[in-house]
């Protein structure tokens, strides 16, 4: 079944987002909750890190925010009022005519159609028009609400898998804090033994540089790819096989490497799992260790909120947060005993074991979902 498409404005209201002066910015919680960008969401709904006094442009609750700069097509449910920066658009569906939720998985379907509209040579970003003439299959209401409750439930069942493995990864902060706790304490860390990052790695770095992509070939990860303590496969993107060893000239990326992403968003970091080959985009830096600290305590050292704060600290950047190579690398962190940090590696490798089996059936969710989406949006469901 064929069904007629519509352009997004004929059926949403855009909302395009507009920065408020920086001396309205607060963390006190005065004002509107700002959302500059991908920074600020969470898995479903926002978690905004700063308030502004002088909001202009503002979503409303059931509103979708859509991320239009860097990670163009990210979504999160708005919740309630917030003032939308620079870096998002509020979808406002218009609701005789169109469902939210159908909307809201079409975008998580068929995002990299919006993204490859995307301008900009730092980082992409698509505008009003990019948004209100994307073209969406438009069937009958009824046939929207149907599709999208179908969405709903196989998400849902999703989602139930990936909270089951996010237990698992609470643990393991629990056992960090058990046993690293006071090192990220604000008197700890002045007492602490501490080295500059640099001091303890070694780092392979790719930034400045686009790599050319094809529809198949070498893994290619990118900043999107990173999330907070793991490595998403979507969006999936490759570099030709016969550019790899060309491409690779900074150094080769190795499984249990240490992933950072230095902007959009900043500061998500996760361990490189098992690739034959891989290669790393920009915004992204593998890190890797000289010997006096372990791949799993640094991850989750720089996870840690006391570290984020003093990376962010030293970040630059009004809507899109970034942190220059030499401001990372003279990050002092601290450093315990080796035989520390090696019981917590033992702890994280037997608990990832447990979870293992979770995860590849989590995968196959990803990729049943993925499959049962794109025949909905064909009219096959």
């Amino acid at each position: 079944m064929s069904w007629p498409s519509v352009k997004l404005a004929d059926v949403c209201n855009v909302i395009m987002g507009q920065a408020p002066e920086g001396s309205s910015y607060n963390e006190a919680g005065e004002g509107i909750p700002l959302l500059a960008g991908a920074g600020d969401f969470g898995e479903i709904t926002p978690i905004p890190k700063k308030f502004t006094t002088e909001a202009s442009k503002l979503s409303q609750s059931g509103d979708l925010i859509l991320c239009i700069r860097a990670t163009i097509g990210d979504l999160n449910w708005s919740d309630r009022a917030y003032c939308l920066g620079r870096g998002v658009a509020g979808l406002r569906v218009i609701e005789d005519k169109l469902d939210a939720s159908y909307l809201w998985h079409f975008i998580c379907t068929h995002k990299h159609e919006l993204a490859s509209k995307g301008t900009g040579s730092t980082f992409k970003q698509v505008n009003r028009t990019h948004i209100a003439e994307w073209e969406i299959p438009f069937p009958p209401l009824p046939e929207q609400k149907r599709i999208a409750a179908i969405l709903d439930k196989a998400d849902a069942i999703r989602r139930k898998r990936q909270q089951a493995i996010q237990l698992a990864d609470d643990f393991l902060r629990a056992v960090f804090l058990d046993m690293f706790g006071e090192l990220v304490t604000s008197s700890g860390y002045a007492n602490s033994q501490k080295y500059k990052l640099l001091e303890l790695v070694d780092y392979i770095d790719y930034r400045g540089k686009t790599p050319e992509k094809s529809e198949s070939g070498i893994p290619l990860i990118t900043a999107k790819n990173v999330k907070s303590g793991y490595v998403d496969d979507e969006p999936r993107e490759y570099i030709p096989e016969e550019n790899y060893d060309a491409w690779m000239t900074r150094g080769f990326p190795k499984r249990n490497d240490v992933l950072f992403t230095t902007e959009a968003p900043l500061g998500n970091v996760a361990l490189l799992g098992e690739y034959e080959k891989v290669a790393i985009g920009q915004r992204l830096v593998a890190l890797r260790s000289k010997g006096k600290v372990t791949h799993e305590y640094l991850q989750f050292l720089l996870l840690h909120p006391f570290v984020q704060d003093l990376i962010y600290a030293r970040s630059s950047g009004s809507t899109v947060k970034g942190i220059r190579t030499k401001e990372l690398y003279t990050i002092e962190l601290p450093v315990p005993e080796m035989q520390k940090q090696r019981e917590f590696s033992a702890i994280y490798w037997k608990s990832k074991s447990l979870t293992s089996n979770q995860e590849s059936a989590h995968q196959l969710d990803v990729l049943n979902f993925g499959a049962l989406s794109q025949k909905a949006f064909a009219g096959q469901l």
